[in-house]
């Protein structure tokens, strides 16, 4: 799955940093790494590696929307909701479609209807465990 050019994201090092940031090119979790343009224009490519996770932010809109009523869940279908923890202990609930170990991390939608992200790019070595609930 691809990854619209124009997207809002927020990069969370395993650093502990995190940067806002817009995608410059199509992102799939094949890649290593990720291209980004910052506020003011510079391009840059980042190490997947270097990443804990990606949180595609939500169209202030959708958000809006979402809040106001029943968000849709797309993404849900038959899968269970997961329970990540990331190796600093942060831990996000959502819904997981698709996972290879092929691949450097997979997609997570999250379950909770007032997140801002639309959905996350968990990367794999970032992990601490990964569970199902229900």
């Amino acid at each position: 799955m691809s990854t619209p050019a124009d997207g809002q994201v927020v990069l969370h090092f395993r650093d502990g940093m995190t940067d806002h940031c817009r995608l410059a090119a199509a992102f799939t979790p094949r890649d290593g790494e990720i291209e980004v343009e910052s506020a003011g224009g510079d391009l840059r490519r980042v190490l997947v590696g270097d990443l804990k996770a990606v949180f595609f932010i939500k169209d202030p809109r959708q958000r809006e929307l979402d809040l106001e009523g029943e968000p849709p869940e797309p993404h849900r279908g038959s899968a269970p909701v997961a329970r990540v923890e990331f190796f600093d202990g942060e831990i996000i609930h959502g819904w997981v479609t698709h996972y290879s170990v092929e691949n450097t991390g997979f997609w997570l939608y999250p379950s909770a209807p007032d997140s801002n992200n639309e959905r996350i790019f968990v990367v794999a070595r970032s992990l601490q465990t990964v569970s199902l609930e229900g």
